[in-house]
């Protein structure tokens, strides 16, 4: 009885039970740090108190021994889940790296629901005795869009404030019909975290998929605002899908106004934009090329090299 009430008083300790009750060879958990290294933040003092280190899962997530915690300025790196890092912020706030759109994105709001989610999420992939589920994979060995459906849900059933698998479900929703769903998501996402850019441009073009092309351009500054307020290196990437939303919604003047801050915020966009709409084109993917000139064609519209690739595109 008194275990059960720890358990309840703590959910890290309950966390840590789960690890124990797993079939031997499941998981692998260090013995708790003796001596921490001077800085950690409170979270993961607490968690390295349970443990120095852990492979959970046949090393699908790993947290890190305390001594080889890295600190960037921001966050303290601990962990690592199918090849992404993973860190904690001053505020106890988990992030984890995105490879989709190669930035962090909020993963957890504490390090107990974080791990508890991850491990219910784990569960859907392995068996009690750590080897891989049934029918979890596609052809391509790619997991099943139900799959990874399931698993965000089952986080989101721990740490339902955390905009990261929320973001994420959205993306699963679209990929399998369900638009309108991922709306909900969106819109969900960016209540609970105004500042996160990739959700209010992933809304704008929710929008615009649906025909709400005005909608879509609100949403498209929030996301500029967002990112440019953060200094996000990528805000003049931002900008200029303001650009482009503004100028189908036959809105010069914003149009004008965001191709201006595209430019000043990101001198080197024209160039990359112009390569990966001829990388496009020369590769058969006409519609793509077609995307990245409408664009370019919103900030620069009298770019001689972009008035040629129209041309080229128009052409095909």
């Amino acid at each position: 009885m008194a275990a059960k009430r720890r358990s309840e008083a703590d959910p890290l300790d309950r966390v840590f039970e789960l690890l124990d009750d797993a079939q031997p060879g499941v998981h692998d958990v260090n013995d708790p740090a003796l001596d921490l290294p001077v800085g950690l933040p409170a979270p993961l003092i607490e968690l390295y108190a349970r443990c120095d280190g852990a492979r959970i899962f046949s090393d699908t997530l790993e947290l890190l021994p305390s001594a080889e915690v890295t600190y960037d300025g921001a966050r303290w790196r601990f962990a690592v889940i199918d090849g992404e890092p993973v860190g904690v912020d001053h505020k106890g706030k988990v992030w984890r790296t995105d490879a989709s759109i190669e930035d962090d994105i909020i993963d957890g709001t504490r390090i107990d629901r974080w791990l508890a989610g991850q491990l219910d999420a784990l569960a859907l992939l392995f068996d009690h005795e750590g080897e891989y589920n049934d029918d979890v994979f596609d052809e391509d060995g790619e997991i099943l869009a139900i799959i990874r459906e399931k698993q965000l849900r089952a986080q989101l059933k721990r740490d339902a404030g955390a905009p990261g698998p929320r973001w994420k479900l959205a993306h699963v929703l679209i990929e399998q019909g369900a638009t309108e769903d991922a709306r909900n998501e969106l819109e969900q996402v960016v209540a609970d975290d105004p500042a996160f850019c990739w959700a209010w441009l992933d809304l704008a073009r929710v929008s615009e998929r649906l025909g709400e092309v005005g909608g879509a351009l609100d949403e498209s500054r929030m996301a500029a605002d967002a990112a440019e307020g953060v200094q996000h290196p990528q805000a003049g990437y931002f900008w200029s899908q303001v650009a482009r939303l503004a100028a189908r919604n036959g809105d010069d003047m914003q149009r004008a106004e965001a191709a201006t801050k595209a430019s000043l915020l990101a001198p080197d966009l024209k160039k990359a934009q112009l390569e990966g709409a001829r990388e496009r084109l020369d590769a058969g993917d006409t519609a793509s090329a077609k995307g990245l000139v409408d664009l370019l064609r919103a900030v620069w519209p009298r770019d001689l090299e972009v008035l040629e690739l129209a041309r080229r595109v128009e052409g095909n």
